[in-house]
């Protein structure tokens, strides 16, 4: 089934018009939950402060994964420069991605959704696994033990000397945004702050990402099905939910591979038109990441 199947040539005009103020509202909201979120921590520095601040922090170093996805897309600005310069440096430096490499890598995804091809299918084809299996993964992401693998990998492939230059550009790029973001916590005579950011990276940034790969295509219907609402999950997300494991739109994800181009901010209305016509008669639609969860564990 095609989103042309299912929605008008007005609709889907409607659902592809960009619109630069919802999205540097989308940037500019996600840095500011960052920025709240340590001013907390800086004038109530306790234990259930730091908590409460890795949890939000990590949500919104999951954001700036997503938006770099749809500037990589070319979907959150009307310009590609603006999307270009965005994805870069707010949104992929911080979390010390490469948006050009993610993006060539995600147009394979979207191809080859669930076939051996699929750069992302190690995500999720492990999937489902048993409740201890799921709880040890979890465990080893709060504990950093995933980042520490990530951070292993990096010093394997971008650090070596024959590795593109591209790769070590955007590395550089990342530790140049960290470094600015160490140095105005210096200035502001709070140095130890920035490990409150760099503490939710190492730790429930990737729990966050790890229960996303999860929402999107693990234990799907049919996983090798060309039909989108056999082979990707869309998640009925709760208010808390959206600030931690499924922030802007990303729970919407049916609706992300019926059309790419779609920015974030209309995905919402997508879903309300899809609702309205029937299309997920025989859709599963779990309410909420923990149901969601609870679908992938055998």
């Amino acid at each position: 089934m095609k989103a042309h199947d299912i929605l008008s040539r007005q609709e889907i005009r409607e659902l592809m018009t960009r619109n630069n103020l919802r999205a540097t509202w989308l940037i500019a909201s996600c840095w500011a939950w960052v920025i709240a979120a340590m001013t907390l921590v800086a004038i109530w520095p306790n234990v259930v402060t730091i908590i409460l601040a890795v949890l939000i922090i990590g949500g919104r170093q999951l954001s700036f994964a997503i938006l770099m996805h749809d500037c990589g897309h070319n979907s959150l600005f009307k310009s590609t420069q603006l999307n270009q310069f965005v994805g870069t440096w707010l949104a992929a430096a911080p979390v010390f991605s490469d948006m050009q490499t993610y993006s060539r890598q995600h147009s394979i995804h979207h191809k080859d959704v669930g076939t051996a091809k699929d750069p992302d299918l190690g995500n999720y084809s492990g999937y489902p696994i048993t409740k201890p299996s799921l709880l040890r993964k979890i465990l080893r992401d709060l504990l950093g033990l995933t980042a520490l693998k990530y951070w292993l990998y990096i010093l394997k492939t971008r650090l070596q000397a024959n590795k593109s230059m591209i790769s070590n550009i955007a590395l550089c790029r990342g530790l140049a945004v960290n470094l600015m973001m160490f140095l105005g916590c210096y200035l502001l005579n709070v140095p130890w702050l920035y490990w409150v950011w760099f503490l939710a990276y190492n730790t429930t940034y990737f729990l966050f990402l790890r229960i996303r790969h999860v929402g999107e295509h693990a234990a799907v219907p049919n996983p090798l099905s060309k039909d989108m609402f056999e082979n990707t999950r869309t998640t009925l997300a709760s208010w808390w939910e959206r600030i931690v494991v499924c922030p802007v739109y990303v729970n919407y994800h049916i609706e992300h591979h019926l059309l790419p181009s779609v920015p974030p901010y209309n995905l919402r209305q997508m879903h309300k038109w899809l609702v309205a016509k029937n299309a997920y008669n025989n859709t599963p639609l779990p309410s909420g990441y923990i149901a969601m969860l609870r679908g992938v564990i055998v």
